[in-house]
């Protein structure tokens, strides 16, 4: 299997029990990247997904497709959870992903629209929901 291969495998399968599996295919000082954190490091990355285990219930990762040339690979996924502020999150968006020499991922960068999140927050989803009708193209 190749490093991406190998990493859509874990990330579709990702839970509590098996996180340390994921270091295989990460480098040591992987960058991770997402609309909220920046990380350095495999300890630092692995946290950041505990973490998202602690606050979530029911996460799942869909890889829909993915592309690799040479050493950068690109994702498009779907990601599930449910949290008791937000209620069920689903939403869609893309990974780049760097490889090393060696095959293991040293950048993990995720791209997705953070106002998904925002929409299910009390009262700020509010918010965020009119501006979205506000500023809509709408045909006359």
């Amino acid at each position: 299997m190749s490093g991406l291969t190998d990493y859509i495998h874990l990330l579709e399968r990702l839970d509590r029990s098996n996180l340390e599996q994921l270091r295989a295919v990460l480098s040591e000082d992987v960058v991770f990247s997402d609309p909220f954190n920046q990380v350095t490091g495999a300890d630092a990355y692995l946290a950041l997904l505990s973490e998202m285990f602690e606050r979530l219930d029911s996460v799942s990762f869909t890889v829909h497709d993915s592309q690799q040339q040479d050493a950068v690979a690109y994702l498009y996924w779907t990601f599930s959870g449910h949290s008791s502020v937000t209620g069920w999150l689903n939403f869609q968006g893309s990974s780049r992903l760097t490889f090393d020499v060696s095959g293991k991922i040293d950048r993990h960068q995720d791209f997705w629209d953070s106002a998904d999140l925002y929409e299910k927050v009390p009262v700020l989803g509010a918010l965020f929901r009119w501006l979205r009708r506000r500023v809509a193209f709408r045909e006359h």
